[in-house]
This record gives C-alpha cells, sequence and structure tokens, in this order.
C-alpha cells in the first residue's frame, strides 16, 4: 500500500509542481486556484486556497483526511472550509479504491468559485472599519496602529533580499534603517504647549 501513496505523491509532484509541497512521506499540500476561465472578470474571486492532504494507511480503500485550516486561508470563513471539507469527503467516498487525490484538486478547481460564493457578506461594521483604514482615521486612533503595523511587516522575500544583501553579522551601511524611523516620526502627534 505504500508503493500506491508513493507513486500517487510522485505523480502530483510532476502535475502541479510549482502547487504542490511534500510535508512528509504521506501528506502534502497544495496550492489549489480557482478555475475562473468562464467568468467574464470582476466579481468577488476566491483567494487561492491551500489543501493538506493526509494519505492514511490502507489508501485508498481508507479515504483521506483533508485540511483547509492553513494561516493562508484567512480569507475563507469556517462555515466555508467545512463545507469544502465535506464536498471533498463526499467525492473521496465516491472514488474509494482509487488513486484519486489528481480528481479531487480538479474537482475542488472547478467548485472553489461556487463554495467561496457560499460565504456571508460583509455586515455594515466590516465596511465602516475597513472605511477608517482608508485616510479617515484620526491620529490617535486603532484603526491607524492597525494599517501601520500592515506595513511594517516585511514580507520571506523581503527578508530574504535583506539578509542576501546585509547579512546577518556583518556591518549595515549608514541609514539602512532610516525609512522606519522617519516613518515612526511621522506618525508621533505634535503636541503644541500652552505656556501662559
Amino acid at each position: 500500500m505504500e508503493e500506491v501513496i508513493e507513486e500517487e505523491l510522485m505523480a502530483l509532484e510532476s502535475i502541479f509542481y510549482d502547487s504542490y509541497s511534500k510535508l512528509s512521506d504521506n501528506r502534502f499540500r497544495i496550492r489549489v486556484d480557482p478555475d475562473v476561465e468562464d467568468e467574464g472578470g470582476g466579481g468577488d474571486l476566491p483567494p487561492p486556497l491551500f489543501l493538506e492532504v493526509l494519505l492514511p494507511e490502507g489508501y485508498p480503500e481508507t479515504l483521506p483526511q483533508f485540511d483547509v485550516s492553513n494561516i493562508n486561508n484567512r480569507k475563507y470563513p469556517e462555515s466555508v472550509k467545512s463545507a469544502i471539507v465535506e464536498g471533498l469527503l463526499q467525492q473521496a467516498g465516491q472514488q474509494r479504491g482509487e488513486s484519486m487525490c489528481y480528481n479531487l484538486v480538479e474537482w475542488l478547481k472547478e467548485q472553489l468559485l461556487s463554495f467561496y460564493a457560499l460565504k456571508p457578506p460583509p455586515t455594515p461594521q466590516d465596511s465602516d472599519s475597513e472605511d477608517l483604514g482608508h485616510g479617515d482615521a484620526q491620529p490617535g486612533s486603532g484603526a491607524m496602529k492597525k494599517e501601520t503595523n500592515a506595513k511594517d511587516k516585511l514580507t520571506k522575500a523581503q527578508k530574504r533580499r535583506h539578509f542576501d544583501k546585509y547579512g546577518a553579522g556583518s556591518e549595515k551601511p549608514r541609514g539602512w534603517d532610516w525609512v522606519p524611523i522617519l516613518s515612526h516620526l511621522g506618525q508621533v502627534p505634535h503636541v503644541t504647549s500652552s505656556v501662559q
């Protein structure tokens, strides 16, 4: 049975090369991009879904286990995530006894748009808090702090370039970190003192 799993993982890696990550001998993660070729553009398109699959002992007679709790799936509400897992289990049940992972991923690509449409509409409170983050915030409000914290975080690629450029222990050139300091100083509210 382990040979079946190994062969299927090798096939998946060759098919989904960029989207596939092997986590262990019987577990993998795959990025599922929605199939939106039919759509005329616009609309609320779903972000990629990161699906982790565990192929248990006895696979393909035993159904795989699915996990969509990856941090990159935070734009998907819990109700949508559970509907996706239920749908995958139902599809897997219909293909019991065969190598099914490729078929399940392709099915999910086709269905991802309809699953994402199940998400609840944004509430007025959500839209108000989003509006505050677009320039209407007062200098001392929490919305501005949230916006600046998001700006200060570096992506993995930015961190890698920074490390490659300066190294971990090498001496950094003068002014390499002035931008964050200047942006921090620009955020401090100006206090006018009234002396009488």
